[in-house]
């Protein structure tokens, strides 16, 4: 399969391998998106040495014979070196790609509580969509908004934005709090008759007003683009306005959603850097998994009306939803079988769950011994590969080092897995003696 992504998440858990096509070359990676980038980097820093390194012998060359060109005695010794220069293969360091980058400050703080909901409900016909809701966001959090589509997650930045009024309870702002809100329905409110410049420098604080040109560039439009009329633009392109005239505005606190649907790869990547770095309070929905992981350090699920705090990145939210569905499930199980269990089976259950309970601490035992004398392998055989990895020479042979670089790959996978197999079987072994003491 060949697929073609701006989802770094997705990638990253899909591919295998990466081509990349960049500056007319194709280069070929073998791992996934992470591995593609330290590689990368780490190819791209060890070419830098070498460069620096031939550049030095050149010198030396050079010095060399301009100093016994004339002499005789030396001319042999010149000639040799002047062959050496011609021979010498200059190492040219592969272009970087223009970094783009922005960043956005808050003109003034807000105070601590930037908005607050209490027992807040909104019903768009008879079903209630959200029901006593409760919320507290703080100056300078970066939040996630996260749930399933229908759970009302652009309802909830609607009645913050004031675009829409809660049937019952309150939505409060707290007090010098300016907020910019980017939607999709945003681009309904951008006036047809303006080119880009004059739409974006209408709202654009004064601060920021001399780097218009750089925050449009970096969202494609570029050059004659910005003198383009509002009408005359794709609905991609309006989007895009939209996301610039928010990002430049005089505001403390930043209501987003979806806003990397239209941005390719790079642009989503300035963004990135650039909320990043934003001294503001960020509400963020998207579907952009890595996106979250970079930026955020809260999520709240919004889910049958009411919302949940999880504390950490999106990948934290996740681990801590599975970890709960397993303890669910466990229990739900836990249940039915203490419900189907009768007194006349009693006996005959206990000693079925002593000889099942013996057989299990023999299973995981040995579990726990396999496991060990494979990390014990793994890790002899990454710490191999890294130390021939880290010869510039060793990249010369480009199929043996693709095949390297994918086996060190498929270690940098294997070992958590491993290690989660021992941690896991680790845990069930330490609960089965605990619940055996107990029951003793």
């Amino acid at each position: 399969m060949i697929f073609v992504s701006h989802d770094r998440f997705f990638i990253d858990r899909l591919a295998d391998e990466i081509a990349e096509l960049e500056f007319e070359h194709l280069t070929h990676y073998a791992g996934n998106y992470h591995f593609y980038e330290q590689q990368k980097e780490l190819i791209r820093q060890q070419l830098i040495q070498k460069a620096e390194e031939q550049r030095q012998e050149r010198e030396r060359l050079i010095r060399f014979i301009e100093r016994f060109r004339y002499k005789n005695t030396k001319a042999a010794q010149v000639q040799s070196r002047i062959k050496m220069l011609e021979k010498m293969e200059v190492i040219e360091i592969p272009q970087e790609q223009k970094n783009f980058s922005f960043k956005i400050q808050v003109p003034v703080r807000s105070f601590k509580d930037v908005c607050r909901m209490n027992n807040v409900s909104f019903r768009y016909d008879i079903a209630w969509v959200l029901r006593n809701l409760n919320m507290h966001l703080y100056r300078g959090e970066k939040v996630a908004l996260v749930g399933i589509n229908g759970a009302g997650k652009t309802t909830l930045t609607r009645l913050i934005a004031g675009e829409l009024q809660a049937d019952e309870g309150t939505v409060d702002l707290g007090e010098r709090v300016s907020f910019g809100y980017y939607a999709q329905h945003q681009i309904d409110a951008l006036k047809l008759e303006h080119t880009v410049w004059q739409e974006v420098s209408a709202v654009a604080d004064p601060s920021l007003r001399a780097h218009i040109r750089d925050v449009v560039g970096i969202f494609q439009l570029s050059g004659d683009d910005i003198e383009k009329p509002i009408s005359v633009l794709s609905g991609g392109e309006k989007a895009r306005v939209s996301l610039a005239k928010i990002l430049l505005s005089p505001v403390n606190f930043l209501i987003m959603d979806e806003p990397t649907n239209h941005l390719d790869l790079l642009s989503k990547q300035a963004l990135e850097r650039a909320l990043k770095d934003y001294d503001g309070t960020l509400l963020l929905i998207s579907h952009d998994r890595y996106f979250l992981d970079k930026l955020v350090n809260r999520v709240f699920e919004l889910k049958d009306g009411t919302l949940r705090i999880f504390e950490g990145n999106y990948s934290d939210y996740l681990r801590k939803r599975e970890n709960e569905e397993k303890q669910q499930t466990s229990e739900h199980f836990q249940e039915k079988n203490k419900a189907a269990t009768s007194r006349k089976d009693q006996k005959r259950l206990e000693a079925e769950a002593r000889q099942q309970i013996s057989d299990r601490r023999k299973e995981l035992n040995s579990l726990i011994k396999h496991a060990e004398e494979m990390i014990e392998k793994l890790e002899q055989e990454k710490q191999y590969l890294e130390n021939q990895m880290a010869d510039p020479d060793f990249y010369k042979n480009e199929t043996e080092a693709a095949k390297s670089g994918k086996r060190y790959q498929e270690i940098q996978v294997e070992i958590p897995r491993v290690m989660q197999e021992w941690e896991s079987a680790s845990l069930q072994l330490e609960e089965l003696l605990e619940n055996l003491n107990k029951g003793s």
